[in-house]
C-alpha cells in the first residue's frame, strides 16, 4: 500500500526542494499545457525538467513530437512519462527510498554543514571528512542501513543504455567478461543476447532477486573483494561502481581487478570525473568550492555532497578530478589507452548523448602500454 500511495499519479509529483509538488502546481503545468503560445518543443522541455529532473534528450524530443503529432493530447505525454521507469525509479529515490532509510545526520552533525552549489545556486548538505576513518564509517552506515537494497537506486530494465554500451563490449570480441557490481544483469542478458559469455558481481540481494534468468547462475553474490573467482577475464566492466567504493580500499579493489583480468584484457571504467580531461573534455563541472582545492592538491574531496538524510548522493562516497582517478589506475599498473578511448568517443559519443552525457565519462585501461 506504501509503494502504491507513492506511485499514484495524484502524490507522485514533486519539486527538486520538497520532494513533492503541490496540487496548485499541478494544475500550473496542465494550465500551461494548454497555452496556444507554448510550442511543443518548449512543453516538451518544462515536463522533462520538471518530471524527470532534466532536459529532454533527442529521442525522447522525436518520440513526442511524433506523438503529438498524430493528435495525442499533451496530458497523455504527462501520462506516459510518469508511467515510465524513468520516473518511478526517479520518484522512488527521491521519496520512498528515504523514507525506509533512517538518518545519520544526528550521529556526526559537528561534520554535516550547508554549502553553496555554485551552478544550481541553492544550499545542499555536506560531509566534511576529518580522518580516513571517516569514509569508513559512511561506508559501514551504506551496508548497516540497507542503502542499496531499498527500490530506486539503479534502473532493472534494459534500455537503449544497455545495447549501447553490449554493442561497444563486442567490439572487442572478448570471450568471458566481468560485470562488477551488475545489479540485475542488464548488461549481461544483452550480452548473452549476443552470444557472449559473462559473470557478475553483486552485493545487493534486492537486485540478484530480480536477475534475469538466463544469467542468473552467473551472477555471484557478495562483496568484490569477498568473491572467490578462479578464471580470468578479458573484458572488465565496471560502470557507476567506483564511486560507491570506500577510498581506503580502493587500492585492493585495482589490484583485485588485475588478479582477475588476462594480461591482453581491457578494464573499462565509467566514472563521474570532476574537471576537464584530456580525452572526453568536462562532463562533470565542479560546483562546491572546497574541490578546487583538493583538484589542485590532486587528491581526493574531502568534502562530499550528500542527501537530506545524510547519505553520500546517489551512495557516492569518492568524489575526484580525472586526474586523480587515472594516476589511481597507473600506480597499480595499468595503462591509459587514450586512441581507443577516443575511436570509442567518435562511434558512440552521439549514442552517448541521446541516453546520458554522463556516460561520456568513461576509461579504457590495460596491463600493456599504449601502442
Amino acid at each position: 500500500m506504501l509503494i502504491k500511495r507513492f506511485l499514484s499519479p495524484a502524490i507522485i509529483f514533486f519539486t527538486r526542494k520538497h520532494g513533492r509538488l503541490k496540487y496548485k502546481e499541478v494544475k500550473n503545468i496542465f494550465k500551461r499545457s494548454r497555452k496556444p503560445t507554448q510550442s511543443d518543443r518548449a512543453f516538451l522541455e518544462e515536463i522533462y525538467q520538471r518530471l524527470l529532473g532534466r532536459g529532454i534528450d533527442e529521442e525522447g524530443k522525436r518520440f513526442y513530437l511524433e506523438f503529438l503529432g498524430k493528435e495525442h493530447s499533451r496530458v497523455s505525454v504527462v501520462l506516459s512519462i510518469i508511467e515510465s521507469e524513468e520516473f518511478k525509479n526517479k520518484t522512488a529515490r527521491d521519496n520512498l527510498h528515504h523514507l525506509l532509510l533512517p538518518s545519520i545526520r544526528s550521529e556526526k552533525t559537528d561534520q554535516y554543514k550547508q554549502v553553496l552549489d555554485t551552478h544550481a545556486k541553492e544550499k545542499i548538505w555536506v560531509f566534511k571528512v576529518q580522518a580516513p576513518s571517516d569514509f569508513d564509517w559512511l561506508e559501514n552506515k551504506i551496508i548497516e542501513n540497507g542503502y542499496y537494497e531499498k527500490p530506486g537506486v539503479w534502473n532493472l530494465d534494459i534500455g537503449k543504455d544497455q545495447k549501447v554500451l553490449s554493442e561497444l563490449i563486442s567490439t572487442f570480441d572478448p570471450e568471458w567478461v566481468l560485470d562488477l557490481g551488475c545489479a540485475n544483469g542488464t548488461i549481461m542478458k544483452c550480452l548473452f543476447d549476443r552470444g557472449i559469455k559473462s559473470e557478475g558481481i553483486e552485493i545487493s540481494r534486492f537486485f540478484l532477486s530480480k536477475a534475469f534468468p538466463e544469467i542468473r547462475e552467473n551472477i555471484h553474490f557478495g562483496e568484490i573483494l569477498e568473491v572467490d573467482l578462479t578464471k580470468k577475464y578479458d573484458f572488465i566492466l565496471g560502470l557507476d561502481i567506483f564511486e560507491h567504493l570506500n577510498p581506503n580500499k580502493l587500492k585492493q579493489y585495482i589490484q583485485k581487478i588485475d588478479s582477475l583480468l588476462s594480461e591482453n584484457g581491457a578494464l573499462f571504467c565509467n566514472i563521474p570525473a570532476f574537471g576537464y580531461d584530456e580525452v572526453f573534455g568536462e562532463i562533470f563541472p565542479v560546483y562546491i568550492k572546497d574541490w578546487e582545492k583538493d583538484i589542485k592538491e590532486n587528491q581526493l574531496f574531502r568534502t562530499i555532497h550528500t542527501d537530506d538524510y545524510g547519505y553520500p548522493k546517489n551512495g557516492h562516497i569518492i568524489g575526484a578530478s580525472t586526474q586523480w582517478w587515472v594516476k589511481q589506475f597507473e600506480e597499480q599498473g595499468f595503462h591509459r589507452q587514450k586512441q581507443r578511448e577516443k575511436a570509442l568517443h567518435n562511434q558512440y559519443d552521439k549514442d552517448m548523448d541521446q541516453i546520458s552525457i554522463a556516460r561520456k565519462s568513461f576509461y579504457l585501461f590495460s596491463k600493456n602500454p599504449e601502442k
